[in-house]
């Protein structure tokens, strides 16, 4: 198993860089998990605490790759809206996506690790 990991200062540019750094990495899936993984970095900056750093982990084998969001907000646990408020404005639909793109998804507690798994 490979693992690489970023640390992202909580800025406007942290998205960004997180999708650079996957798109490096060169793998199969890239797109899907470029577009998740920019979601989820994007949730951290946005809803996460105002100082600490984000970390984007990467562990990749043979059969899958698991992208771990981690920030440290010690707050309620993200959760995905319900699918009849789909069209409601003012957000809330970055997790759906997730829960449709990837193969698998999770969070898990203490501070707030939202990670999802492309299948290769």
């Amino acid at each position: 198993m490979t693992e690489t990991v970023l640390i992202l200062d909580r800025t406007v540019d942290a998205p960004r860089a997180a999708r650079d750094h996957v798109r490096a990495l060169a793998f199969a899936r890239g797109e899907d998990a470029t577009l998740l993984v920019s979601e989820l970095v994007t949730n951290a900056v946005k809803y996460g605490p105002v100082d600490g750093e984000i970390r984007l982990i990467v562990d990749q084998d043979a059969t899958r790759t698991r992208f771990t969001v981690h920030d440290l907000g010690a707050g309620p646990l993200p959760e995905m809206r319900p699918a009849d408020r789909t069209l409601l404005p003012g957000g809330g639909h970055g997790l759906r996506l997730v829960d449709t793109v990837s193969d698998r998804w999770g969070v898990e507690r203490g501070s707030t690790r939202v990670w999802f798994e492309l299948d290769a």
